[in-house]
């Protein structure tokens, strides 16, 4: 902020105009998450009232077929909350090494809601893990990033998600956004890189 202060009028005016849609989209995050709580409270009500009604329900009728099927969308309405609010809890102590491939399923996790059920994801993973020298909420936030940028970027309907080693690749590429700086951020704070190309969108970490 003192920094943007120091600009001269002009200049300053341009730079608050880029970073307004930016600072709108902080503060959906930070709205979603008090959303996504006052949802599911209420929710896990509804869950526990279908259970007590499917105990006394005849077995093989309609109405259990349609208590069968609110239930089934209210359990996917918990999973979906519930990456909801592991992404936005606050950062707390983590241990500075993670799984990269668990990182990715994660970030991939949060990809697949909305519009990104329509995804095509081709995923490809290792047989064993590959721990990198980054604590796992700054790993998922880098990937998750990765898979914005090559989803805005090249509006795809299909996207492959490879992690070879201590590397992780996104595919097509896309085009610089914020969320891109702050992966290349986050990577080099941990001593590694991201590479963007129209190809692909590359994280390098160090091996643990």
């Amino acid at each position: 902020m003192s920094t943007i202060r120091s600009f001269p009028d002009a200049p300053r005016a341009d730079i608050e105009r880029d970073l307004a849609p930016l600072a709108r989209s902080a503060a959906l995050g930070d709205l979603a998450a008090d959303v996504a709580h006052d949802i599911a409270n209420p929710l896990f009500g509804v869950l526990g009232l279908v259970d007590l009604m499917l105990e006394d329900v005849v077995h093989g009728t309609d109405a259990e077929d349609r208590l069968q099927f609110v239930r089934q969308a209210a359990l996917e309405m918990k999973a979906t909350l519930s990456s909801l609010l592991d992404f936005a809890r606050p950062l707390a102590q983590e241990p500075a090494r993670a799984d990269l491939c668990t990182a990715a399923r994660a970030a991939l996790g949060l990809v697949r809601h909305g519009a990104g059920k329509l995804l095509s994801i081709d995923e490809r993973y290792p047989s064993e893990p590959q721990v990198v020298a980054c604590a796992e909420p700054l790993l998922v936030q880098a990937v998750l990033h990765l898979l914005l940028a090559a989803c805005a970027g090249a509006r795809a309907e299909k996207l492959t998600l490879e992690v070879t080693g201590a590397t992780v690749t996104v595919s097509p590429g896309g085009s610089e956004t914020f969320g891109t700086l702050a992966a290349a951020r986050i990577a080099a704070d941990h001593g590694g890189t991201v590479d963007l190309s129209d190809d692909a969108i590359t994280l390098r970490l160090p091996p643990v």
